[in-house]
């Protein structure tokens, strides 16, 4: 008798739950069908078929470093030491290596990959040169701007 019971319970709860997805069925769909336009509306100025240039990657790698000095360095932990430090890395040079787009992404994403010379002496010297990934985006203003 008792799990009669629990099987009639059952029923009823997912034919309450049925009720409730179909009366939200129909707003979903219209809210659905104007994302579209408004998506567009707040889009502003088209996405660029072409992946963003080493130029503009250049110009937000060096932007992110000269952000990473307005804030007074990079803190960190020697761990040798245990001792707080910080860094203050000068960036030379960006040179673009690739740019992919993951699929699930919206248009105008990328992450790319760089090779930049950077160095972390305080007068600048010994810099070396290293891989970086960034994050990109297009912003509906019209420019490229880091993730």
């Amino acid at each position: 008798m008792n799990s009669r019971l629990f099987g009639m319970g059952l029923l009823i709860l997912l034919a309450g739950c049925a009720k409730q997805e179909a009366a939200s069925g129909p707003e979903t769909t219209a809210s659905a069908e104007a994302a579209p336009a408004q998506a567009t509306e707040s889009r502003g100025v088209a996405v660029p078929d072409e992946e963003p240039s080493e130029e503009v990657l250049r110009k937000l790698e060096f932007q992110r470093y000269a952000d990473i000095e307005k804030v007074g360095g990079m803190p960190v932990v020697s761990t040798a030491s245990g001792k707080d430090i910080t860094l203050h890395p000068k960036l030379y040079e960006v040179h673009k290596d690739d740019c992919r787009r993951d699929p699930q992404s919206p248009p105008g994403h990328y992450e790319c990959g760089l090779t930049i010379k950077v160095s972390l002496s305080p007068d600048g010297s010994d810099p070396s040169e290293q891989g970086e990934r960034i994050s990109v985006k297009w912003d509906p203003k019209g420019e490229w701007v880091l993730q």
